[in-house]
């Protein structure tokens, strides 16, 4: 019986220590062995090798290739026996040793849907040729190639378990001992995170999230925040949740709440955690308390800051009287008010406050006559019934009005200014008819007591101005409503007429100045 092993050595060229093994022949002093290299089919192209050896094995180096080996024996007398029968044998090329990817490697990447990736393993000494051979595990993907060199780079999709197979063969058909065989993972890119939605209302009924691509399932985790402890506290947590929406327990308490969402996906990285916080309503959280809350929208202002815009056009009408100049002046002219206000809101008390500043003007005979005013005011507002809400305004004001002054002799006229500050009062009732429209009613009066400045310097004498309308009012956004309507206005300011040598006036008299205006009305609001 003959048996050989075979064991790398580092030469050039290429070979491999060989190693045979036989049984020993009794009285044999020494053995013959006779190997040919078989490159063709054709015997007379074999190479032969004859050996010498005293005991029963050889060792030797080869180079890879087919071989027929056979073996006599000589007794003491040196006399050779028979030829054994040829018996054939291969010596075959190492096996390849995996370079990268490493074994069982986990490998991050960033790319969503595949990458490349470039294999690389150690050069097989007489190979001339190697076999590649990628398969993932979900069978999707499987790749073969016949190679001259010890790399191959490939596109392949990420998030994938991989196996890959190397085995090498040079051009007379001898392969490799055995095949190599490494296995990787290839990792996607970490999934985006999920968008919480926030409820619109604190009647909450379920919380949405939007689903990223590649998410096989949610941990997801409901806190309620402990007012007397000031922390949040984990109410129910849902491991491996499949849908994208999960349902609010109605018979969880009001209160401040946040949900937390983690996305997670098979081979990516889970997304960091998304969180969102919200208020949910104490006490009745019944369908028909939510649609009353929710028609109630139409005329709700966001808690917090918010700014006011209108605009009002008009034909006013103005009246002044001057018995110092014996003046009695009357005429229309197109004109309109701009305002701007910023006002706010506490998040806890009906209270709050509202500053507006305008600028009006008018245009007659080619001549413009601008006039400004400003109020500052505390507001206050209280609910009316389930669709009603009344606001109180108060607090000081600054106005400006023109005087026209004519002379009944010349035909010519003159252009003055007065100005008073005095209280302001108003009065508005919001009623809301759907989640987005409403209308409004409002009253304000303005008292002229204090003189800021007259034309000759004398006290003012108290009169009202009036302001009177409607509007109706529509929710574009939860931060954007605006409004459209009417408004008529009375603007009277009055002062003491100068007597003298110079003037016409008698004791008691005074100057007045009014102008009236029927307003279209546009309204927008704000809320920061």
């Amino acid at each position: 019986m003959i048996s050989f092993w075979t064991s790398m050595v580092l030469a050039a060229p290429y070979r491999r220590l060989v190693n045979f093994e036989w049984e020993a022949i009794e009285n044999a002093k020494s053995y013959e062995i006779e190997l040919k290299q078989v490159k063709s089919s054709k015997e007379e192209d074999a190479k032969t090798f004859t050996f010498k050896v005293s005991e029963a094995a050889w060792n030797g180096r080869l180079t890879p290739g087919k071989y027929m080996m056979k073996l006599r024996s000589r007794d003491y007398r040196g006399v050779p026996g028979d030829w054994s029968e040829p018996s054939e044998f291969n010596v075959g090329l190492e096996t390849a040793v995996l370079k990268f990817p490493g074994a069982r490697v986990k490998m991050a990447t960033k790319e969503t849907d595949s990458t490349s990736l470039e294999f690389k393993w150690a050069p097989v000494g007489g190979a001339d040729q190697y076999h590649f051979v990628l398969t993932s595990d979900d069978g999707k993907t499987q790749i073969t190639e016949t190679l001259k060199d010890p790399s191959f780079k490939v596109k392949v999709p990420v998030a994938s378990h991989y196996t890959w197979k190397v085995s090498s063969s040079n051009n007379e058909g001898i392969t490799s001992d055995a095949t190599a065989v490494g296995q990787f993972t290839l990792l996607g890119k970490p999934i985006e995170n999920p968008r919480i939605e926030k409820p619109e209302s604190d009647f909450v009924r379920e919380l949405k999230w939007s689903r990223p691509d590649h998410v096989s399932s949610y941990d997801v985790y409901l806190l309620k925040y402990n007012t007397a402890d000031k922390k949040w506290e984990k109410l129910k947590v849902y491991e491996n949740y499949q849908q994208d929406t999960l349902p609010f327990d109605d018979n969880l308490p009001g209160g401040k709440y946040q949900v937390v969402v983690r996305a997670k996906s098979d081979l990516r990285p889970s997304a960091p955690l998304a969180k969102q916080s919200f208020s949910v309503r104490s006490g009745d959280r019944s369908p028909a308390a939510e649609y009353t809350a929710l028609v109630r929208k139409s005329i709700e202002r966001v808690t917090g800051w918010y700014a006011v815009a209108s605009y009002l056009i008009t034909e006013m009408s103005y009246q002044g009287v001057n018995p110092e100049k014996n003046s009695s002046v009357a005429y229309k002219a197109l004109g309109g008010t701009g305002r701007l206000g910023v006002g706010w809101f506490a998040p806890h008390t009906p209270w709050g406050f509202l500053g507006i500043i305008d600028m009006s003007g008018f245009t007659f005979n080619g001549k413009t006559q601008t006039f400004a005013s400003a109020e500052a005011n505390a507001v206050y507002r209280r609910a009316v019934g389930d669709r009603g809400e009344v606001r109180f305004q108060a607090g000081p004001y600054y106005k400006e009005l023109p005087e026209t002054v004519g002379d009944p002799f010349s035909g010519s006229s003159e252009d003055m200014k007065i100005s008073s500050a005095g209280p302001h009062f108003g009065a508005e009732y919001w009623y809301s008819l759907t989640p987005k429209l409403g209308i409004q009613v409002n009253a304000h009066l303005y008292m002229s007591l204090m003189k800021i400045s007259t034309p000759n310097g004398e006290p003012m004498e108290p009169k009202m101005s009036t302001q009177f309308g409607f509007l109706g009012s529509y929710r574009f956004t939860p931060r954007f409503t605006g409004l459209i309507g009417y408004a008529m206005r009375e603007d009277k300011m009055s002062y003491k007429a100068k007597t003298g040598t110079d003037s016409f006036a008698s004791d008691g008299d005074v100057n007045e100045s009014t102008i009236i205006g029927n307003y279209l009305n546009v309204f927008a609001e704000w809320s920061f």
